[in-house]
């Protein structure tokens, strides 16, 4: 029933406005700590794109953490789950960029736009469909093609629930405690002989970055 009804247009959008004013509950009512975010600030007055990566059971955290001046753009999938996370994003004041099977020319094209704007680029590694914590996306390419370099980046807040979906997606709770934590270092993938030495160093950051926050809440 709700997946015959989440194809509805009129529906879908129902449903994304009622979890856009669920976020924006959440938001207004806990307390917020971003740390390292000198580091961002630093890297993005050089007023070149950078590439912001986060494990998909955190995304959440899209919502809440960037608070800098370029635009930040998460690719977001086709799919029906990522026609509503687009526009949840949207209400959220967020760009996304659209991963269509079909064509991929279509992402391309709006990337090399986004890098040309000087706006950022938000990816989930391991999304849509997993596996957990594993990289599936062509992210070394990506940056060696535009040159991005690439900021790493965790969320949590000690109030959730987690779906019983494949990465157990967290939904932050209301009167939470929240934490962002972003690297100490930015990431240059010009700077690694091959991919996969590329996407073991990403594992490794994302995991170790992912073990430290548990610590702050």
């Amino acid at each position: 029933m709700l997946k015959r009804l989440s194809k509805n247009s009129f529906f879908l959008n129902i449903f994304a406005n009622l979890v856009f004013f669920a976020l924006w509950f959440v938001k207004n009512t806990s307390h917020w700590k971003g740390i390292n975010e000198k580091i961002i600030e630093k890297e993005l007055e050089n007023k070149k794109s950078i590439i912001v990566l986060i494990w998909h059971n955190q995304l959440m955290g899209s919502t809440f953490s960037w608070k800098f001046k370029p635009k930040l753009r998460p690719i977001a999938t086709s799919h029906r789950d990522g026609q509503l996370s687009v526009l949840v994003q949207k209400k959220f004041g967020l760009d996304p960029l659209l991963r269509k099977k079909d064509n991929p020319s279509f992402l391309i094209r709006d990337i090399s736009k986004t890098q040309t704007n000087g706006d950022c680029i938000y990816i989930t590694p391991d999304a849509p469909h997993g596996p957990k914590y594993q990289i599936n996306t062509n992210i070394y390419k990506l940056a060696i093609k535009y040159n991005m370099k690439l900021a790493i980046l965790s969320f949590k807040t000690n109030r959730f629930f987690k779906l019983k979906n494949w990465d157990q997606l967290r939904i932050p709770l209301p009167f939470s405690k929240g934490i962002y934590l972003w690297g100490e270092k930015i990431i240059d993938a010009n700077l690694f002989k091959s991919e996969e030495e590329f996407n073991s160093r990403i594992i490794k950051e994302l995991n170790e970055n992912k073990k430290i926050i548990e610590s702050y809440v």
